[in-house]
């Protein structure tokens, strides 16, 4: 029950700030692409560059690449979802949907609920290959939403300061260069700060929908669709690493198969508040995943541990 009450101690309260953000563009029309940019181009590249050095390099790759490929693999039952039941939805940005995992602010918690810093290193590596994914070949498909060129959508990849924040944190961890110890403790403010702020992004931009016109039945068959092939997904992939690699233990398995309950990451509407492109879709998708992740999140993880 630890897990419970994790989630309801430290999860829980980032919802307040949908809920402000939501007020504010009612009140006052408050625009959220300020908040996108700070995010961005500085607070989540000081967290991957902090994160990574702290990580086991071989540990990284193994659990980092096991993320990526879920990832990618997520593409596919994306497409199957548009075919069948995403007509009001951009294809692209369903594969990011599917694909951009909250490992961050949702997946932090719940693991330091169940195992403390012992698992740390574990959720830090997915936390990479996530970002790794959602920093490039994501914000590519969601820059496509938009109907530029495929020139013209990779050509803003490069933009993205995470890219250049994980090739400078991992040539630093093979120098063994260490950060001051005070930087852990300005870590532990700015992911608070960047789940506020990205919370905070999903209020605004939920303040112009319509719940009424909002098609109910539709989203929850998308949402169903990812939470069932993001499990059987990881559950095959984790069979696969203990028949092939061997380096995660037991604990370690149940908790990248746990990985596939957490929601759609906040940062797939910070990239469409970014890009000025389906920004009400990738609201109501992330903000309703958020919501369902609260009940499913602890029925697996009581299922696991």
């Amino acid at each position: 029950m630890e897990v419970l009450q994790e989630l309801a101690t430290k999860v829980l309260p980032l919802y307040i700030f949908m809920l402000i953000g939501w007020g504010l563009k009612k009140k006052w029309d408050l625009s959220s692409r300020w908040i996108s940019k700070l995010l961005l181009f500085l607070l989540i590249p000081f967290l991957i560059v902090e994160n990574l050095l702290k990580a086991d390099l071989e540990e990284t790759a193994v659990i980092g690449s096991m993320i990526f490929l879920l990832a990618l693999a997520m593409n596919l039952p994306a497409l199957l979802t548009k075919k069948f039941v995403g007509d009001d939805f951009d294809g692209n940005l369903l594969k990011g949907a599917f694909s951009y995992y909250n490992i961050g602010w949702f997946g932090i918690p719940v693991v330091m609920a169940l195992f403390g810093e012992e698992q740390m290193p574990l959720i830090i590596s997915a936390y990479v290959g996530n970002a790794l994914y959602g920093d490039t070949i994501g914000y590519y498909l969601m820059s496509r939403t938009k109907g530029i060129s495929v020139k013209e959508a990779a050509t803003k990849v490069f933009k993205i300061p995470a890219i250049y924040a994980c090739i400078l944190a991992i040539g630093l961890n093979v120098a063994n260069v260490k950060l001051p110890e005070e930087a852990e403790s300005i870590a532990n403010v700015v992911s608070w700060v960047v789940s506020s702020l990205g919370m905070l992004i999903i209020g605004l931009t939920l303040g112009t929908i319509h719940f009424k016109k909002i098609a109910y039945a539709a989203l929850g068959k998308i949402l169903g669709m990812r939470y069932i092939a993001g499990a059987l997904i990881l559950i095959l992939f984790v069979l696969a690493e203990k028949q092939f690699i061997g380096v995660l233990d037991e604990d370690q398995s149940m908790l990248m198969l746990l990985m596939g309950s957490f929601p759609i990451a906040a940062n797939l509407v910070v990239f469409a508040s970014f890009l000025e492109t389906e920004e009400e879709n990738a609201a109501v998708l992330v903000g309703l995943s958020a919501i369902v992740s609260l009940f499913v999140t602890p029925a697996v993880s009581l299922l696991l541990f």
